[in-house]
């Protein structure tokens, strides 16, 4: 799966929470908005990560400039994989609240 797949699955993903929170489940809501800097973070990294793909020496550059501890593009991408299945994980524990 490749990250603007990923971001936009995420993405939609965020909306549908937003919409139902917004609905009125208050502890969504709540968990929510602590997820919001999480990905926002990811958001910000994937698309950094993305303006200079192919070139190994400046995506590592970029990483580690963005906090990423990594020795190669695939511990990028496995860091960044990571960290969206992480929040997509959250999410989908905030989406069996409803």
């Amino acid at each position: 799966m490749n990250t603007e797949t990923l971001l936009n699955e995420l993405s939609q993903l965020k909306d549908e929470l937003t919409l139902k929170a917004n609905l009125g489940a208050a502890e969504a809501r709540d968990e929510l908005k602590k997820l919001e800097p999480a990905y926002d973070d990811l958001k910000t990294k994937l698309k950094k990560m993305g303006d200079i793909a192919g070139d190994s020496a400046s995506e590592l550059k970029a990483a580690a400039e963005l906090g990423i501890d990594a020795d190669s593009k695939e511990d990028v991408d496995t860091a960044l994989t990571l960290a969206a299945g992480e929040l997509k994980d959250a999410y989908g524990k905030i989406k069996k609240l409803f």
